[in-house]
């Protein structure tokens, strides 16, 4: 029988006598993983030495994850900012056409806006959002502004501050005091104060069953016609 390489005896060694890791043997002797795995899988470990081993396993992988988690959070940072100018410079190559323009406003009508009782309405706590869904209808249909109508829905503690936060929602999507209706409250909120940053939710309504109808024939149809027009492309 030929005798075991010096090296291969020190490794037995200290995997019996230590109970060290493959990787703490291959870092003593240089001596690769994959031939410690050959060598020592028969070497039996007794339960002190397998508990030191899964506590070592687990405290590296602790100091990896630590090490790991402020460049993963870079790395995804950057990309979620390139996604989005990516989506961002779409903009400029868009044509400058009112249909694209009319498309735009009834998509997002079609995805939040209501559809019931023959009118155009859109409700939402983002002001960004309303101004352009009040300008988009006066550039594309010249609405009468008569028919326009805002209310305010808001948490009971809110309504000595009625009058205020309607001059916000004013201000914001362009529009005078005469548009805006009495505000309507929540009798189901529990809240009892209201924040600096609480405004509300604002529902703009454009009583006109004819441009609703328009603007649904265009989501609907575009979306059923948009599969067998992609696949011609």
């Amino acid at each position: 029988m030929r005798a075991k390489p010096e090296k291969r005896l020190l490794a037995e060694k200290l995997r019996r006598e230590q109970g060290l890791s493959y990787s703490e043997i291959s870092n003593l002797t240089g001596i690769s993983k994959s031939t410690l795995s050959s060598w020592l899988r028969d070497i039996p470990l007794t339960s002190e030495q397998e508990a030191r081993i899964q506590e070592r396993l687990r405290r590296n992988r602790a100091t990896f994850a630590a090490r790991a988690l402020p460049i993963n959070r870079e790395r995804h940072r950057r990309a979620r900012e390139q996604a989005y100018q990516a989506g961002a410079n779409l903009v400029a190559i868009l044509p400058d056409d009112l249909n694209v323009d009319e498309l735009a406003l009834a998509m997002l009508y079609l995805g939040d806006g209501s559809k019931t009782r023959g009118a155009v309405r859109m409700a939402s706590v983002n002001p960004n959002i309303l101004r352009y869904f009040v300008r988009a209808l006066k550039q594309l249909y010249d609405i009468n502004f008569q028919r326009l109508s805002c209310r305010l829905h808001l948490i009971k503690a809110a309504h000595e501050k009625e009058e205020q936060l309607i001059r916000w929602w004013m201000e914001r999507i362009d529009l005078p005091r005469r548009n805006f209706r009495r505000a309507t409250y929540d009798p189901r909120s529990k809240v009892d104060t209201v924040t600096d940053d609480y405004h509300g939710v604002c529902v703009v309504t454009y009583s006109d069953v004819y441009l609703q109808q328009r603007i649904l024939g265009l989501t609907r149809t575009y979306i059923q016609l948009f599969p067998s027009r992609s696949s011609t492309d």
